[in-house]
């Protein structure tokens, strides 16, 4: 049982690796396909990773050492079926009439192998039914491909890294995962009245939430990081956060989430993105002023040092303008106020 907890741990830390690459990609599909991110089915999909990451990490880890895998003697592969049956009846103590052997043969590696290999695949046929709203042939041959990839994972000896497989292929787990898929799915069917309906989209109202213009913002700083490696940095920033949303009225970050700057006029445009850049002036300075203390007489390592702290406490005003905006129904920054411009979602069939 310890070596299922030490694999399922293997399998939440790659998880999460993957999480950080994927999130926002995946946000900004969401935003351009229904216009928000729905917080069930976000959940749902995630979770979709992380059980199929988890049901790989099972099969493959923990990884044990070559030299010791160089000494196995034991079968490579089963390719005789319903073996599990008859290692069932020869190695467990079940007699039907005798309540006394049920709970032991619970307990039988003969049964708990099995059993584990059916519902290991559980959730996948449930996945199949609910997420991905697939039929029973898709399930069937999809859970069977899965399982069979586990498999031959096993059989190839992890890909050729080990001298030989360090676990059985076995055709009877390929039966007992599809079985387990089946299963998930039937049970799936069975309560897709009770779960919530993973396509309904309510309207964002034509509003746009602070997360959507943030990831907007992300994919322009990003944008802004790539161009500071091939000339200097206020030149890239001048490109990314003005020149650009003055000539197409929409930064780079503004077209991929389909936000669009009303009213689009581009001298008002131009002007509410100098004011968002005041926002970084604070940050801008106290990275001057640590670059300074370095070369500085120690006499002036006080004052320096004020300096930073002064900027640090107006480097906070915008974000509780943030906050403000966040609580507020217009949902405005205080250059968006000044500026009397807004955010709107730019519908698909608007040019």
């Amino acid at each position: 049982m310890s070596t299922y907890f030490q694999s399922i741990q293997i399998g939440v830390l790659l998880f999460f690796a993957f999480l950080l690459v994927a999130l926002i990609p995946y946000m900004i599909i969401q935003y351009r396909r229904s216009g928000r991110v729905a917080p069930w089915k976000f959940l749902v999909s995630f979770s979709f990773v992380l059980y199929l990451i988890c049901a790989y990490a099972l099969t493959i880890f923990p990884l044990p050492d070559p030299a010791e895998v160089a000494k196995f003697t034991g079968p490579k592969q089963n390719l005789v079926p319903f073996m599990f049956i008859r290692e069932f009846l020869k190695n467990t103590p079940l007699v039907l009439t005798d309540p006394h052997t049920w709970l032991a043969t619970l307990k039988s590696p003969s049964f708990i192998q099995p059993a584990f290999n059916v519902l290991l695949t559980v959730p996948f046929g449930i996945y199949m039914r609910y997420l991905f709203k697939r039929k029973f042939t898709f399930t069937l041959i999809t859970s069977f491909l899965l399982t069979l990839s586990f498999e031959t994972i096993q059989r190839s000896a992890l890909f050729g890294l080990y001298p030989r497989p360090y676990r059985l292929f076995d055709v009877d787990d390929l039966m007992l995962n599809t079985l387990g898929a089946l299963i998930g799915f039937g049970l799936a069917y069975l309560l897709r009245r009770l779960l919530p309906d993973l396509d309904a989209v309510q309207p964002s109202g034509g509003k746009i939430s602070l997360t959507r213009r943030s990831i907007a913002l992300f994919t322009d700083f990003v944008l802004f990081i790539g161009l500071s490696i091939f000339m200097e940095f206020y030149w890239s920033a001048a490109i990314v956060f003005i020149a650009i949303p003055f000539i197409f009225t929409q930064s780079i970050g503004q077209i991929i989430l389909r936000i669009q700057t009303n009213p689009k006029k581009r001298l008002r445009i131009a002007l509410r993105q100098l004011l968002f850049l005041v926002n970084t002036l604070p940050y801008v300075l106290v990275i001057y002023l640590l670059q300074r203390s370095a070369t500085i007489p120690e006499t002036e390592l006080a004052a320096n040092f004020m300096l930073m702290l002064i900027s640090l406490a107006i480097g906070f005003l915008p974000i509780i303008d943030i906050i403000i905006a966040g609580l507020s129904r217009s949902r405005k920054l205080w250059y968006e106020r000044l500026t009397k411009t807004s955010l709107i979602e730019k519908r698909k069939n608007i040019e």
